[in-house]
């Protein structure tokens, strides 16, 4: 019997696994969102002060943007209404593609320094409850051998699942980050510099004329030409080269558009122009807030390119974390100013994380919709379990109503409070779920998928009593091979069998799954409960069903159950009639 019942949990694990389920997809097709990982929080929610609507009403996501270089992560509240709420904000320096780049290799030190990163980020995450991850990885990943093992690694270790991501898809998602930070009425050539790769775009009010990501990043050309400190003139000459042969086509398509201005974004150009504005700028602006002369950006960055590590560490603006590779970056963006002669450089406070993050939240109001208006983040976590695994909503809710009307009644019986009434109703609305695995045995596949699920504010021991009530909602009672109920405390054995009682009663009584009974009265008489049903159609079906199922709750309780239709019952014409369940 044990070796049986280890090949049936195994058989649904593979049978979910397969399960179709019904998330959005990316506009390019290969980003999955929402990619809903489930997360138990460690603490409440932090209360966070908005003018905007009301977090209840709102999504509320983790996005990760796994750059070569950093790893930037964004709690925020999606609404439905195609707006968003940033909540807390975390940055993680993990340099993910040092000295893999030419190897086309992640380095186990850099897998090490990316899992403890996101390990930190999912800790933010859990203090907030997030509902979802939304993790993106970039040309690091995509291009290493093992990039795919390392994702393996992340959702074993960490349960974040994690997408990689095309060059032309983060181009495209930093553009419209950009846009939305930044006026583009003007003609605009849009520089992002990561590690492994730099997204270009040439922008204006109209869209984009063009679009490309090239392996231009400041970590792999400080790898590929840089060894002396200061960098030698050769040195120099050769990255110089090198930049503007791969740039040549791109600042063709600029000029051609009558691109005078450059906006930056990301890390590296923010930091060159934080240097620009401690010679050039405004006192009491932030770099976001200024647009620099051209000429005076390339005297700041000549500067740079000259200078040894330990200058650049000195300098107000550059972070030692950065300071190795951000000659590479001002090379190329000195490049870029001098070959198109642009008369104007700024930078943008939002790139790829706000991108994702936009992208989302204006294809997927629909999904938000669905999930936001819950109200709680365990029923947020339930309804988007049943939605995964395509519940019958109208079935589910009918027996979940029904279910909270049986225990109200019973209060005098079984002396409850609102935390068990809470689990009835979750288990009820995840009863059926097993019907995604096959229909035979499927409160069996229901309680496996619930334990497994992690639900989101839920601890293991009231996960463990919803998947039992759900596992006994049809027939059956424990028996000594049933290990996870046996797991359980004596008295969550008892709470467990008793909402399994009242959950068996309800089932039958929307048995057909058509909602024949449109209303249901519930007394708890002197000696007996009598449910009262009124049908809008035949529900012979659903008496025969309710006082088969009837057994569990009058052998807990010691007390009968009697049913009385007021109404037509399979055509017999009665007005009234009582059954002994």
């Amino acid at each position: 019997m044990a070796r049986a019942n280890r090949k049936r949990r195994a058989a649904t694990k593979r049978r979910a696994k397969r399960a179709p389920v019904p998330v959005p997809v990316g506009g390019d097709g290969e980003m999955e969102l929402p990619v809903l990982v489930v997360s138990r929080p460690r603490a409440a929610v932090p209360e966070a002060a908005s003018s905007h609507a009301e977090a209840a009403d709102a999504l509320r996501l983790c996005v990760v943007d796994m750059g070569s270089n950093s790893f930037h992560a964004l709690v925020v509240d999606a609404f439905p209404d195609g707006t968003f709420v940033v909540r807390a904000r975390r940055k993680e320096m993990v340099k993910l593609g040092a000295r893999g780049f030419n190897q086309h290799l992640l380095t186990e030190d850099a897998m090490a320094r990316g899992l403890a990163a996101l390990g930190r980020i999912r800790a933010l995450a859990e203090t907030w409850a997030v509902s979802a991850y939304l993790a993106c990885a970039t040309s690091a990943v995509r291009e290493a051998s093992n990039g795919g093992a390392f994702i393996e690694r992340v959702r074993r270790e960490t349960g974040i699942d994690v997408r990689t991501i095309t060059g032309d898809t983060e181009a495209r998602l930093i553009a419209l980050a950009v846009r939305h930070a930044v006026d583009l009425s003007e003609p605009s050539l849009l520089v992002d510099v990561g590690g492994g790769s730099t997204e270009f775009t040439v922008a204006d009010r109209h869209g984009d004329a063009l679009r490309v990501s090239l392996p231009l990043g400041a970590q792999r050309l400080t790898e590929r030409f840089i060894t002396a400190d200061p960098v030698s003139r050769e040195e120099f000459r050769a990255l110089r080269d090198h930049v503007r042969e791969r740039l040549a086509g791109v600042l063709a398509t600029a000029r051609a558009h009558g691109v005078k201005r450059v906006v930056g974004s990301s890390g590296s150009l923010v930091s060159l122009a934080q240097v620009t504005a401690a010679s050039y700028g405004e006192a009491g602006r932030s770099a976001f807030e200024q647009t620099f002369d051209g000429q005076q950006a390339r005297d700041v960055l000549k500067r740079v390119m000259r200078s040894s590590y330990a200058e650049r560490v000195a300098t107000p603006g550059v972070r030692s974390r950065r300071a190795s590779q951000i000659v590479a970056a001002a090379v190329l963006l000195d490049v870029v100013l001098k070959d198109l002669g642009a008369e104007r450089y700024m930078v943008s406070p939002a790139a790829l994380r706000e991108g994702i993050v936009l992208d989302y939240v204006q294809r997927e109001r629909k999904w938000i919709r669905r999930l936001a208006p819950f109200g709680s983040l365990r029923r947020e976590a339930v309804y988007e379990l049943a939605m995964r695994l395509r519940f019958e909503r109208e079935h589910a809710e009918c027996v979940a109503r029904f279910a909270v009307q049986l225990f109200d009644a019973t209060q005098g019986l079984h002396g409850r409070g609102d935390d068990a009434r809470d689990l009835l109703e979750y288990a009820a609305l995840l009863h059926d779920v097993g019907y995604v695995v096959n229909r035979h045995d499927h409160h069996k596949h229901s309680a496996y998928l619930i334990e497994q699920a992690e639900l989101r504010g839920f601890t293991p021991e009231e996960t463990a009593v919803m998947a039992a009530a759900a596992r006994y909602h049809r027939f059956g009672t424990p028996k000594p091979t049933h290990a996870s109920f046996h797991r359980l405390a004596p008295e969550r054995q008892r709470l467990a069998l008793e909402l399994a009682a009242l959950l068996r009663l309800a089932n039958g009584l929307d048995r057909a799954h058509l909602g024949a009974v449109h209303r249901l009265d519930v007394a708890l008489e002197e000696e007996a409960l009598r449910l009262t049903l009124h049908p809008v159609t035949d529900a012979a079906l659903e008496v025969w069903a309710a006082g088969l199922g009837s057994d569990l709750f009058e052998s807990l309780f010691n007390t009968p159950v009697l049913i009385e239709v007021v109404g037509t019952v399979a055509g017999e014409g009665t007005e009234a009639e009582d059954r002994r369940a």
